[in-house]
């Protein structure tokens, strides 16, 4: 997907919808991962704390080693971070039904993502296609595939059969500001927010 594609997805879709399409496609979180969210996730530095999944509807609390930390840059991510922040306001998650629940990745593909996309002219599966144009988005901009790696979690990188490294958190937020100047629009402090 193009940038401008996907950015037709954020604002022809109505909130939840419309964050959670910036969020999988800016960050490259899972969307189990981002249903998963709850307001103290996002910390004062701004950085997104995956704690726990939602799996059929079901919470799953992640071990240590299966927690990921999303460090995002308050100017290139201000849009997300004010949405994130505004969406979560006074409930228990993030990304929320009316009713207050995790959203539902199927019924939202099936009710929001496909009837948008038929809109604006694009075939998209669902909402992993978003993981997959941060990627190419990552590789066509020459980020390192150790970088695009920790972005995604995935744990190994092979660029040669003994080749391991992991991305630190650093080398995370970079490919994430990387990819989010292309995608998300930049405020600048004396811009008003609503």
């Amino acid at each position: 997907m193009k940038p401008e594609e996907t950015l037709a997805f954020v604002s022809r879709m109505k909130e939840p919808y419309s964050t959670l399409v910036l969020l999988l496609a800016s960050v490259g979180m899972r969307g189990e991962s981002a249903i998963g969210l709850k307001p103290h996730d996002l910390d004062e530095e701004d950085v997104l704390h995956v704690r726990r999944v939602i799996y059929n509807g079901h919470e799953e609390t992640l071990n240590d080693q299966e927690q990921e930390e999303f460090p995002l840059d308050a100017v290139v991510h201000a849009d997300l971070l004010r949405r994130l922040r505004t969406q979560g306001a006074g409930a228990e998650w993030i990304l929320h039904s009316r009713a207050g629940t995790p959203l539902n990745l199927g019924n939202a593909r099936r009710r929001y993502l496909h009837p948008t996309a038929a809109a604006i002219g694009v075939t998209i599966g669902g909402w992993h296609d978003f993981r997959h144009t941060l990627n190419r988005m990552a590789r066509r901009n020459n980020v390192h595939p150790v970088m695009i790696s920790g972005v995604l979690g995935h744990k190994k990188v092979e660029l040669a059969p003994e080749v391991y490294d992991r991305a630190s958190s650093a080398d995370i937020r970079d490919a994430l500001i990387l990819v989010g100047k292309r995608l998300l629009p930049i405020m600048l402090p004396t811009d008003s927010v609503n």
